[in-house]
């Protein structure tokens, strides 16, 4: 305590000049106008910046809570949209916007805990298993396109085949040209590009053209993002292109991952089943 009013009174000047100085600014904001606006919009500038700061800062911490409530939303959006509706006519189901139809699709939300990206043949794990229902076969989204289909299944975990393995293949469309053939799959080499195979060099296609799963595959909704085509070129004599398509989904920063439920592949699953076994 000696000490603290030893250096008090050691700069009791500089002290008494500061508070003389503070009061001399508050007596000219205080009866001068243009000081006064000055201030206040100097002082709430400063308090802005500082109040965005402090937020910024909240927010970093709080990122893993907001990126759960944004895949919880997502989630539900997704149930709701209308592809995911199907209704019944006389000939055949067909994709509708009634409302009163029942869901084909519906979708799991989870967490990815594993994944790799630098192999020939990666996988995806998710903390997710049979306990929820997941089986083998089921298709596999990320929030912004395709990830893979369910390899294997434990209580608590599945093991996704991932886009990023040269065993994975998925029936495409290109809506702007129409085109329903061939399939997409990955040689191995870059992370963010696969191949398209089965294109003819008749077909006038282009670069930044959508990539979408088809009514074809046998996992996958239809209409969901594979990619854009990237570049496009025919080796040689060849009557197809080689198209390379840029994936829509970032796999080295996935952390959460769609499980897909459809409703009726129990019967398409039955009826393939007797065709194969008559």
């Amino acid at each position: 305590m000696n000490v603290i009013l030893r250096f008090i009174r050691v700069n009791a000047f500089y002290f008494v000049f500061g508070l003389l100085q503070l009061l001399c600014l508050y007596q000219v904001a205080r009866f001068n106008s243009y000081q006064q606006t000055f201030y206040f919009n100097t002082s709430r500038s400063a308090t802005g910046h500082f109040l965005s700061t402090r937020q910024s800062i909240i927010d970093y911490f709080y990122l893993r809570d907001y990126n759960e409530q944004l895949a919880a939303e997502n989630l539900a959006l997704r149930q709701q949209l209308a592809d995911n509706r199907f209704s019944q006519d006389t000939t055949r189901y067909r994709a509708g916007a009634d409302s009163t139809a029942p869901f084909r699709y519906r979708y799991l939300k989870a967490r990815v805990v594993q994944s790799s990206v630098n192999k020939l043949n990666n996988f995806i794990t998710i903390d997710k298993g049979s306990k929820a229902g997941i089986k083998a076969g089921m298709a596999v989204l990320s929030p912004t396109g395709i990830a893979g289909i369910v390899h294997d299944v434990s209580e608590d975990f599945s093991l996704v085949l991932s886009v990023l393995n040269t065993k994975f293949r998925v029936s495409p469309m290109i809506p702007d040209i129409g085109f329903r053939e061939g399939f997409v799959s990955w040689d191995g080499k870059d992370e963010h590009l696969v191949q398209l195979n089965g294109i003819n060099k008749f077909e006038k296609i282009k670069k930044g053209a959508k990539v979408l799963t088809s009514s074809y595959s046998p996992h996958f909704p239809e209409g969901i993002s594979i990619g854009e085509i990237e570049s496009f070129s025919i080796p040689g004599n060849s009557s197809f292109y080689d198209v390379q398509v840029r994936l829509s989904t970032p796999f080295n920063k996935m952390h959460t991952a769609y499980v897909v439920f459809d409703v009726y592949r129990p019967q398409i699953d039955s009826l393939n089943q007797a065709i194969i076994q008559p």
